[in-house]
This record gives C-alpha cells, sequence and structure tokens, in this order.
C-alpha cells in the first residue's frame, strides 16, 4: 500500500527563490527513484515564502531509504539556511 507525505515549508525572509529551486530540484531527482509515485511542489497563493510537497511512495521503507539518498543529503545541507519553519501534516 502507498503512503502519501506531505510537508510545509516556510521559506526565511528573502531564500523564497532559493528554496524554491532547492525544492524543484531535489523534485526532479526524486522522481527518477524507485518507489516514488508522485512528488509535486506547491507555492502558496496568498504567501511567497510557502511551499507544500506533496509526495506518494510506493511503500514507508521505499520512503525511508530516500532519506539517505544524495538528493535529500544535498537538500538538508541547505535547508537549515532557507527555511524558517518545516511542518509534516499526518501521514496519509
Amino acid at each position: 500500500m502507498s503512503i502519501i507525505k506531505q510537508t510545509i515549508y516556510l521559506a526565511r525572509k528573502t531564500k523564497e527563490k532559493d528554496l524554491e529551486k532547492k525544492l524543484y530540484t531535489l523534485k526532479n531527482l526524486l522522481l527518477d527513484m524507485k518507489g516514488c509515485i508522485y512528488f509535486e511542489v506547491y507555492k502558496s497563493d496568498d504567501c511567497d515564502d510557502e511551499f507544500l510537497i506533496y509526495e506518494e511512495w510506493d511503500s514507508e521503507e521505499l520512503y525511508t531509504s530516500s532519506l539517505s539518498s544524495e538528493a535529500h543529503i544535498t537538500f538538508q545541507k541547505y535547508c537549515d539556511s532557507l527555511v524558517l519553519k518545516k511542518h509534516k501534516l499526518p501521514v496519509l
């Protein structure tokens, strides 16, 4: 059974464009990974600094293994300098 993960990222002041670029890079890399069914980046209509990540994976195990991929590791290197707040929504 597949799982759906949703995460909201709030960018630091003046870092919105940088975060958006990094999220789209992450998307492009993860879509090629085994087990990634869907990955999309949505920008808030109301706030330029808020992004919703919606991802679907074949299983929790494949999602967990993706967290140690080079794509995620590279994204995490920049995350602290770009992200003010990160909120994970309940797993569906």
